[in-house]
């Protein structure tokens, strides 16, 4: 039932409309519950088809590629029933502070969180440095040998331990190009690309690396008065967060030299660092003494952060994203298709842009008229009503 449809079918060539039309008969065949938990089905099941698609830039480098990988849709049947049980253990394992890939959360509040901080600090007048860790391919570092090695020690189901272990040992891939299915490789390294489990054993992977890192530690910042020192969402930017420079030094060694026992690697490259303060303008924080730069305003899960913790520019730069949304669309606004379709694309291909991240601005006047301008002129757009029809804003509005 939770199979999506009009999903590419991988290996088999079976799609999931097909699964799902044969309902119980089928359900019986592949006998999930029983056979699935014990054994790991086909070889095709535990193949992955890996399909390169270019990015910009000169298409004879690898680099220039990004890839995605298709599952055959009976194997994902299977990993349901295993991700059904992994889930709820996850869920006792991992950190109020983890964000990613967990029912009821998104990046909004992690994004509130940062800005709340920086706001209270400033408002209070106390030092906020922000260290924001990339891993170097996150995804495709993490050590198989490891991660068991995790599971085990938070005591999930070994018989379901084993099962995972069993399917990354028999994983091969190919490369499929131009209608051609290329020769099968192993996969040693990495969680499973497009597969249901990856999200969920890397955020417990990576749960025992912060464990980690943050023994022993005492917090000096807090939300709420429940300490706090990282902020994370899956595998994308950690923030940790200190109250001094020593002490976001002190966090980003702990982190790099446990991420290190693990396999996986800091990029000094990406990683950034931010101070939120009225006093300290500079910080050297390092990543195996290389130095890591250090920013005034930074791009976190999709929004953009200011060491000011103000939302008046953020604002100007979504409208900005928005209004040239809005122009590339120029001929769809010019065509003849109804009003309401048009509307219904303004508002998922436009307004979506420049209001991602609003539950956490802190909205002023200024700023509120900014955002009804742009409405109202697009509005006019759409409805093709000059100023020089006279037509005020709040009867352009009273039309849509």
């Amino acid at each position: 039932k939770s199979l999506k449809l009009g999903k590419a079918p991988g290996v088999y060539n079976i799609p999931s409309e097909l699964l799902k039309a044969g309902g119980e008969e089928v359900n019986n065949i592949l006998c999930v519950n029983e056979y699935g938990m014990k054994r790991n089905g086909p070889t095709e099941w535990t193949k992955s088809l890996v399909v390169p698609l270019p990015k910009k830039g000169n298409l004879r480098l690898c680099n220039n590629y990004r890839t995605i990988s298709l599952i055959s849709h009976p194997s994902k049947v299977k990993l349901r029933v295993k991700i059904n049980i992994l889930k709820p253990k996850a869920e006792e394992i991992l950190a109020e502070e983890q964000d990613g890939f967990r029912a009821g959360r998104s990046t909004v509040e992690q994004i509130f969180n940062c800005r709340i901080l920086i706001e209270k600090h400033m408002q209070h007048q106390r030092d906020l440095f922000h260290n924001f860790i990339d891993f170097k391919k996150a995804f495709d570092k993490v050590w198989h040998d490891g991660l068991w090695h995790v599971l085990r020690g938070f005591n999930i189901d070994e018989g379901l331990v084993k099962t995972i272990e069993s399917l990354y040992m028999n994983s091969n891939s190919a490369v499929f190009l131009n209608n051609t299915i290329g020769n099968s490789f192993k996969t040693t390294v990495g969680v499973r690309q497009g597969c249901l489990l990856s999200p969920v054993l890397f955020n417990i992977f990576l749960e025992r690396i912060m464990q980690d890192t943050l023994h022993q530690h005492s917090p000096t910042i807090s939300i709420g008065g429940r300490p706090v020192c990282n902020l994370r969402f899956a595998d994308d930017y950690i923030d940790l967060i200190a109250g001094s420079q020593a002490e976001s030094q002190v966090l980003t060694d702990r982190l790099v030299a446990s991420s290190k026992a693990f396999g996986m690697e800091v990029s000094s490259e990406k990683s950034k660092v931010m101070v939120s303060s009225e006093s300290v303008n500079d910080a050297s924080i390092t990543v195996d003494d290389e130095p890591l730069g250090l920013v005034h305003k930074f791009k976190y899960l999709g929004a953009t952060l200011l060491e000011d913790g103000s939302s008046t520019v953020v604002v100007r730069t979504g409208i900005a994203l928005a209004t040239a949304a809005f122009a590339k669309l120029g001929k769809i606004w010019k065509s003849s298709i109804s009003f309401k379709a048009k509307h219904k694309l303004f508002r998922s291909l436009v307004i979506s842009i420049l209001t991602y991240g609003c539950e956490t601005w802190t909205l002023l006047a200024d700023t509120e008229r900014r955002i009804q301008a742009f409405q109202n002129k697009c509005l006019r757009k759409l409805l093709r009503i000059s100023y020089k029809n006279h037509v005020t804003n709040e009867s352009v509005r009273e039309l849509v």
